[in-house]
């Protein structure tokens, strides 16, 4: 499962829609698992009539970009047809895929403007050998796709090398950009994740790939769940000559599940959910869930966050709330909410 664009202002303004619980990969940091190929009690596909619903819930949000997601949401049997629903409403259509598309959604996805398409493609290091179809079918997709695409890619250990990433840019003609996140667990931490006390080694990885990245014209977005302190101040610097956009940022997503479930975000699935009301806006809902995460955020992931004066004075959020949560798994709070309320 992908995030999206680390930028604040766009974060605050945008609903990720999922369209579909299949997947065709099983990546291990994948903090969807409960959640797909028949995990939970959620359709695997949403149909057109409840797709027109969450359009009526952008619109009345006053959000621009239909964000498409899954699971894997070029397998929804009905994705063409969702996309010109979308359209249709004047909507930039953004999918978060895996890459490995159906031919159908991969030609409808190439034949639209690059100006109303942007597909984002989370790519995993190639295994080598003759026998990775996987990585050159997303080679094929980016190829393909060019400028309406760029890479996503999620450090998931301490010792990956990113670096690849570099000439497959230049190879397919995807645009310069790079979304880089880092693997963040689920509540029940069962999927493969960073802990905290590895984030100084992924700091390293960051700054070497961004150093090799500006020399190849290519920028990086870095994702939600990173902290200020990961970096040293001549890191930060490198960084900054490097035009990376940096931020410490942790906020809700809003994800909204086939069956009209709406979440923090899905390392936070399980925190407690919210139905998509006939009337409800995207302010109401992400207003609940800042409410009811609060006493949370008073923490961080590190116990030293409480009195960092990076984040007292908003500078930083201290990292993913779902790792924050963790460090107070033996506590015994609720991971449902039953004060989540939204007035509408």
């Amino acid at each position: 499962m992908l995030r999206g664009s680390s930028n604040t202002a766009g974060r605050l303004t945008m609903a990720n829609l999922i369209i579909s619980t299949v997947c065709n990969q099983t990546c291990a940091y994948c903090f969807t698992a409960d959640h797909r190929n028949g995990n939970s009690p959620a359709p695997a596909f949403l149909d057109i009539h409840d797709f027109n619903a969450r359009l009526d819930f952008l619109d009345r949000s006053g959000m621009e970009h239909a964000r498409l997601l899954g699971g894997e949401p070029t397998l929804h049997p009905g994705f063409t047809e969702l996309v010109e629903s979308a359209l249709a409403r004047h909507k930039m259509i953004v999918v978060f895929s895996n890459g490995l598309m159906p031919d159908a959604a991969l030609d409808c996805l190439a034949s639209l403007p690059i100006a109303v398409c942007h597909v984002m493609i989370n790519v995993n290091a190639p295994t080598g050998g003759a026998t990775d179809t996987s990585f050159k079918r997303r080679r094929t997709a980016l190829t393909r796709l060019g400028e309406r695409a760029m890479l996503s890619f999620n450090i998931d250990r301490v010792n990956c090398q990113p670096e690849f990433l570099l000439p497959l840019i230049a190879e397919t003609g995807c645009r310069p950009l790079i979304r880089l996140g880092m693997a963040q667990p689920c509540l029940s931490g069962s999927n493969a994740h960073i802990h905290p006390k590895q984030y100084r080694a992924v700091a390293q990885i960051v700054v070497r790939l961004a150093r090799a990245a500006s020399s190849a014209g290519v920028k990086l977005d870095m994702d939600c769940g990173f902290v200020r302190c990961m970096f040293s101040p001549e890191e930060l610097e490198t960084l900054t000559e490097a035009k990376a956009d940096v931020g410490w940022r942790c906020n809700p997503i809003l994800d909204i599940d086939t069956a009209g479930q709406v979440i923090h975000c899905f390392p936070l699935a399980s925190f407690g959910a919210l139905p998509l009301a006939e009337n409800t806006t995207a302010q109401a809902l992400r207003d609940a869930f800042t409410a009811a995460a609060q006493p949370f955020r008073l923490a961080g992931v590190y116990p030293e966050c409480s009195n960092c004066g990076f984040k007292l004075n908003g500078e930083c959020t201290g990292g993913c709330l779902a790792a924050t949560m963790r460090r107070f798994r033996s506590t015994p709070f609720r991971l449902t909410v039953p004060c989540l309320e939204v007035t509408v």
